[in-house]
């Protein structure tokens, strides 16, 4: 029984480090990566219909969002800075947002 032990916990421990790059990075399977990606435009689009049903702000139609390891990215325009920050508030408190970084211009 303990050599069975023993080789069934090298074959996990051996396991584990093909997954581990020289750098200490563990390598995501393509069907990870894939996944990360669909959540990643499911939160974008969720962002982007919470925009959009604000009715506060007049040019929310502009908005686009992109969102990447849960960073979303606003673009398009605003009004105004209050129209412009509350975007960014919509986006925050979408679940799945983490940061978000607002590149949305204000129209003169």
């Amino acid at each position: 029984m303990k050599p069975l032990y023993i080789a069934l916990s090298t074959l996990v421990a051996a396991t584990a480090l093909g997954a581990c790059t020289s750098n200490g990075n563990y390598v995501a399977s393509p069907h990870q990566r894939h996944r990360a990606v669909a959540m990643d435009l499911d939160t974008a689009a969720r962002v982007e219909a919470r925009i959009q049903a604000d009715e506060r702000q007049a040019l929310r139609h502009t908005v686009r969002v992109n969102v990447v390891k849960g960073q979303a990215e606003l673009l398009g325009e605003a009004r105004n800075a209050e129209e412009r920050q509350m975007a960014e508030t919509v986006a925050l408190q979408t679940h799945g947002v983490k940061e978000v970084k607002n590149l949305m211009t204000l129209r003169r």
